[in-house]
């Protein structure tokens, strides 16, 4: 994953701006405004998905029948017990991602990294497979960025009940999250313990991003509205110049304006842009992938001027899904 604002002057050339050395970042979070967004996903590690960690899974092959192999964390944990869990994702969290891949991702002149982050790291039932105590890797994670000068956006990639069905949500298969408001509760609760975990990092974490990809095919796009709403009222609480993010539930730019309110302030909209999981995408020659891009590009820049910010917090180049 790469990301960029969408924010450009008119010769075209991106805009920057570099802090002067009285100006602290900590208080003057609009200084990054006009400084584009070049990161990279930390993904897979608070929360595993078997195509960014397949050797966790590869202990599984020996599973006859793949219908019963896990597929998501939620079956991992499952599968193994909570104690085999944690002690393999515990082995999992400290070795993973480390420093020395942060300080070169800071040398290659990446300045932003997203952490997608499960919800049971902060809100987690007994009944649930899941295993808990991500947070002191997440801190040292944070303290790294500090070090080597990224600045970090934490991502709740997962709600209770799975806000899409996909394996990145935690668990896979038919989606639950709005069907129950005790979900939502939940849901809330593990974003205001995350966005207060951020607090105390203010000079490293300079978004929140809400909830990660909760699907318009799944639920009415005015009940994803509302919960933004509660979310950002929530969020808003603790913290005022945080970037709040929200993603674009995968309904195309011109009708992003329906998931925003007028009222929010500091504002980014999330998008992630794939060519491969359409069979229609998949079958177009190259010239056509290159036009989607230069149209959406279109699309993408006047919803950024006239509305809230866009970052492309996910995209790929490839065309095809290998998986």
């Amino acid at each position: 994953m790469a990301a960029s604002l969408f924010d450009s002057t008119e010769s075209g050339e991106e805009a920057a701006a570099t802090p002067s050395a009285d100006e602290d970042p900590h208080t003057n979070k609009n200084l990054f405004d006009a400084t584009p967004i070049r990161g990279v996903n930390i993904g897979g590690v608070f929360l595993i998905e078997p195509f960014i960690r397949p050797s966790l899974f590869d202990q599984f092959l020996a599973i006859g029948n793949e219908t019963e192999r896990p597929v998501d964390e939620w079956t991992f944990s499952a599968a193994l017990g909570k104690e085999e869990a944690r002690r393999q994702l515990e082995q999992h969290w400290d070795t993973f991602v480390t420093r020395e891949h942060l300080e070169a991702m800071a040398e290659s002149g990446i300045n932003w990294i997203r952490i997608p982050i499960g919800y049971w790291a902060f809100n987690l039932t007994q009944d649930e497979p899941f295993v808990d105590g991500q947070v002191p890797y997440v801190e040292r994670l944070l303290g790294w960025a500090r070090d080597v000068g990224l600045k970090v956006e934490l991502d709740l990639h997962g709600a209770p009940g799975s806000q899409n069905g996909y394996d990145n949500s935690g668990r896979r298969g038919t989606p639950k999250w709005l069907l129950d408001r005790g979900n939502v509760d939940r849901t809330l609760d593990a974003l205001e313990k995350m966005t207060r975990l951020a607090a105390d990092w203010d000079d490293v974490v300079y978004g929140i991003q809400i909830l990660n990809e909760p699907s318009r095919w799944k639920w009415p796009v005015a009940d994803i509205l509302e919960f933004y709403n509660e979310a950002y009222d929530l969020v808003r609480g603790i913290t005022q110049d945080m970037y709040f993010m929200i993603h674009d539930t995968f309904l195309g730019p011109t009708e992003w304006a329906t998931l925003v309110s007028a009222n929010w302030t500091h504002a980014l909209m999330d998008t992630h842009i794939y060519q491969m999981f359409d069979n229609y995408i998949v079958s177009i020659n190259e010239t056509m992938h290159i036009d989607m891009v230069a149209e959406m590009t279109k699309d993408i820049g006047a919803f950024d001027r006239e509305h809230i910010g866009v970052v492309v917090g996910e995209f790929s180049a490839a065309t095809h899904d290998c998986t």
